[in-house]
């Protein structure tokens, strides 16, 4: 095998595109989400807490290069570009997934690494107005209510399915991403507001 020659006056350049992530997860304490279920008539979203109830009780925050882009994430990416098909993540087809497994992600992973059950996982549809994109900055945020995913946080992703989607337990049609974290531990009663930015740069 025989190796072009590079013409003169030109480099060969490798550029890549890094895909970063920050988690934040307001974590509302029992009598914060009585006190909202109380005014509105309903399980409040992040955002109607924080309207409410102020500063939520705790918080985590986590800045980290490791969130895996997974293959089936990078197919759907690539094949929406290329109008390949394929559904987008939207407020109705987007939702954030939460496992209480710590295995290491692999970018082949097609879904969460806990074991089925509401004990172990749930996914949840986005808030109002998400996800959202500026400049290479997509947010997704989904409010988990008193009654679910009450186990130990160790993992998240989003997921997109058909065009509307509900929570479950059960994975979506693409596993978009897979993060390792560890973001605490939700009681019963309690609500978290999970936000994740994802940028590409």
């Amino acid at each position: 095998m025989t190796t072009q020659p590079m013409l003169p006056g030109f480099e060969r350049r490798f550029d890549g595109i890094q895909w970063r992530s920050s988690t934040v997860v307001e974590k509302f304490s029992p009598e914060q989400v009585v006190y909202a279920i109380a005014r509105l008539g309903h399980e409040p979203s992040g955002d109607e807490l924080r309207i409410l109830c102020g500063e939520p009780e705790e918080g985590t925050h986590e800045d980290d290069t490791s969130n895996l882009l997974t293959t089936a994430g990078l197919t759907r990416i690539t094949s929406l570009i290329t109008a390949g098909g394929g559904q987008g993540a939207t407020n109705t087809s987007a939702r954030l997934g939460v496992g209480n497994s710590s295995t290491a992600a692999a970018i082949g992973d097609t879904d969460l690494g806990a074991a089925s059950g509401a004990g172990n996982r749930q996914f949840y549809v986005m808030d109002a107005t998400y996800p959202t994109v500026a400049a290479g900055v997509i947010t997704v945020k989904s409010t988990f209510a008193s009654g679910d995913a009450n186990f130990v946080w160790n993992e998240w992703g989003v997921d997109i399915g058909t065009p509307t989607v509900a929570n479950g337990t059960t994975v979506g049609a693409c596993l978009l991403n897979h993060k390792i974290a560890a973001l605490g531990t939700k009681a019963s009663g309690s609500a978290w507001a999970l936000t994740a930015t994802i940028t590409l740069s």
